[in-house]
């Protein structure tokens, strides 16, 4: 992995890890399936190519299934990335000192990705990388839990994005993480699903939320931001340890759609930008 260079000398600062991954496989290829179906026909061919450029060192990957490739790595005990899929911006609603956010987050991270993206001089194998983790992180930042962490007396560092927070007994999740990652249910289907799904599941909520990626707010901390928003204003509005109401329920789903929807034609405006400048693969 020497060709990372990037990543180079951070690794003894990324010792902190969640409990879960984001939105779980399914909407993170559902995200990837919606900016697919509205990337230019030439960014297709330049992000097709620069995925299939770790396929000597890693798995083959599609660009859809590509989206889970982040998470992939913690089942083989690589963890150093793990700070890359969220960020922590604190906030108390019992007047607890805030700790400091970590320098090393999904912002930060999908930064480095962008500008080695950007790069006349990087690999094709470190833009194939960066272009993995872009996907991935631009959907994890969508998911409001990925972007906010409750302190209070009994989580003076912090709740992990809600994974400390124990829910009563329910279909969706144990904590208020896992249940927005999986949708609030939405993505709690079955376990497997195929392209011909994924392209399903992505043009029905395409049908709900249209994507115009002209008009596609471009900025990752913006994106955060209204994650944080939504976690400050709704996901934390359930007691720890009670079961979440109908209402709670149908609202999570909505919001999980729209953020879907929003990460995946945000994604694709981004790259399309991106590719306007790129320095073309060498086919």
């Amino acid at each position: 992995m020497g060709t990372i260079r990037f990543l180079g000398g951070i690794i003894l600062l990324l010792s902190t890890m969640t409990f879960s991954y984001a939105w779980n496989s399914v909407g993170h290829r559902i995200i990837a399936q919606i900016a697919y179906n509205h990337l230019s026909k030439g960014a297709k061919r330049d992000f097709n190519h620069l995925i299939h450029s770790m396929d000597r060192e890693y798995r083959p990957q599609t660009f859809v299934n590509a989206s889970v490739w982040l998470d992939g790595l913690r089942a083989q005990d690589v963890n150093w990335y793990n700070t890359f899929h969220y960020i922590d911006w604190f906030f108390s609603e019992d007047s607890s000192p805030l700790p400091s956010t970590q320098q090393i987050n999904a912002l930060w991270a999908m930064q480095q990705a962008i500008k080695t993206l950007k790069s006349n001089k990087a690999s094709d194998f470190d833009k194939g990388l960066s272009l993995r983790i872009l996907i991935h992180v631009a959907g994890d930042i969508h998911q409001p839990l990925h972007a906010a962490s409750r302190v209070s007396h009994q989580h003076p560092a912090g709740d992990l994005g809600g994974n400390l927070v124990e829910l009563g007994k329910n279909e969706v999740g144990n904590n208020l993480h896992q249940y927005w990652d999986k949708g609030a249910g939405f993505l709690s289907g079955q376990r497997h699903y195929n392209r011909q799904q994924i392209i399903e599941l992505a043009n029905r909520i395409e049908q709900q939320f249209p994507c115009n990626p002209k008009r596609m707010d471009l900025s990752p901390e913006h994106w955060a931001k209204e994650s944080h928003q939504f976690a400050k204003n709704f996901s934390y509005n359930l007691k720890p340890c009670t079961v979440p109401k109908q209402a709670y329920q149908d609202r999570a789903i909505q919001i999980s759609k729209e953020r879907i929807a929003l990460a995946g034609c945000r994604l694709a405006a981004m790259l399309n930008e991106i590719d306007l400048n790129l320095k073309k693969p060498s086919y």
